[in-house]
C-alpha cells in the first residue's frame, strides 16, 4: 500500500480502455504502481474496479490504486465495488468528487464516503483510503480530519514551483504521506491547456526553456527532463511519491516508462 512505502514512489495515472482488452499486460516491467482513473471527464470506460482486478490477477508485479469518483454513485454502490475490489487483491483507493463534464444529477459527499470506508476497515481486509487536496494547509487538515490516510496534490509542470507549493501544505510530523501529481510540459500550448484545467502555473523561465529546446523531439526530451526534476523536487520537499498524469495509455507504457526509468531518475536526483 502507498501508506506502507519505505522509499519515494514513482507511479503513473492510467485510463482503463473503452472496451475490455489485454492492454494491462503492457504494464509488466514498465510500472510498479499505477493509479486507475474512474470515467475521467465523463467518458465511459471499462470499470476501474474490473480493470484493476485484471491487473492484480495478470500482472501481480503492479499495484493499482483505484480512483473512486463519487459524482454519480451512492454509498451502497461504492461499498459494493470496494468489497469486490478487496476480493481481487486491491487495497488502495483515492476518493475524489469527480468532474462534472457533462453535468450529472447527483454529487455524493466524498467526505461521507471516506468516513464510511474508514469505518469499514474494522471488518474488512486491510486497505487504505486517500483524498486529493489543493495546496492549502486548511484543506489538508480537513482531509486528514475526514480520515484520509494519504493525500494527492497538484498537478505541477514546473520544478521551480514545487518547493513553494508543497510548503503551503505545512507538512507536519505524523501527517499522511503526500503524493505530487506531475505533468510533463510538452509545449507552450500544452502548458496553457494544463493550466486551464487546474495545474500550477509554470514560470516564464520554463516556458522559454521548452520553446527554445529545438524541434518537436527536443522539446519532448526537455519536457520529460522537467517532469523528472519535478519528481526530484517533490522528494526534497517531503512528498512520499510522484504521480505522472495527463497522458494516454500508449505513452504511459512506452515513452513515459523509458523517460521515468529508475536509471534516469537516479542519475538526475
Amino acid at each position: 500500500m502507498l501508506t506502507d512505502a519505505t522509499s519515494f514512489i514513482h507511479m503513473s495515472e492510467i485510463n482503463p480502455p473503452d472496451l475490455p482488452n489485454m492492454s494491462h499486460l503492457l504494464l509488466e516491467g514498465a510500472w510498479a504502481n499505477v493509479m486507475v482513473t474512474d470515467n475521467v471527464f465523463g467518458k465511459i470506460r471499462v470499470s476501474p474496479y474490473a480493470f484493476s482486478a485484471r491487473i492484480t490477477h495478470d500482472v501481480p508485479s503492479v499495484s493499482p490504486t483505484i480512483v473512486i469518483s463519487t459524482r454519480d454513485r451512492n454509498i451502497l454502490a461504492i461499498e459494493s465495488e470496494v468489497r469486490g475490489a478487496l476480493g481481487n487483491g486491491i487495497d488502495s483507493f483515492l476518493v475524489v468528487t469527480g468532474d462534472t463534464m457533462p453535468q450529472v444529477d447527483h454529487l455524493a459527499d466524498h467526505y461521507e464516503i471516506v468516513r464510511h470506508l474508514r469505518d469499514l476497515q474494522d471488518s474488512l481486509p486491510d486497505f487504505e483510503v486517500g483524498m486529493p487536496t489543493r495546496f492549502r494547509a486548511w484543506q489538508k487538515k480537513r482531509r486528514i480530519e475526514a480520515g484520509a490516510q494519504f493525500l494527492v496534490a497538484g498537478p505541477i509542470l514546473d520544478p521551480s514551483t514545487v518547493s513553494e507549493h508543497v510548503g503551503l501544505l505545512d507538512l507536519q510530523p505524523g501527517d499522511p504521506p503526500v503524493f505530487l501529481m506531475v505533468i510533463p510540459p510538452f509545449s507552450e500550448t500544452w502548458i496553457d491547456r494544463m493550466e486551464s484545467m487546474g495545474a500550477v502555473p509554470a514560470t516564464d523561465k520554463l516556458r522559454s526553456r521548452i520553446e527554445t529546446a529545438g524541434d518537436g523531439l527536443q522539446q519532448r526530451i526537455a519536457a520529460w527532463q522537467a517532469s523528472r526534476q519535478v519528481a526530484t523536487e517533490a522528494e526534497r520537499a517531503g512528498c512520499a511519491g510522484a504521480i505522472l498524469m495527463g497522458l494516454n495509455f500508449e505513452t504511459i507504457v512506452d515513452e513515459a516508462a523509458l523517460a521515468w526509468s529508475p536509471a534516469l531518475l537516479r542519475a538526475e536526483s
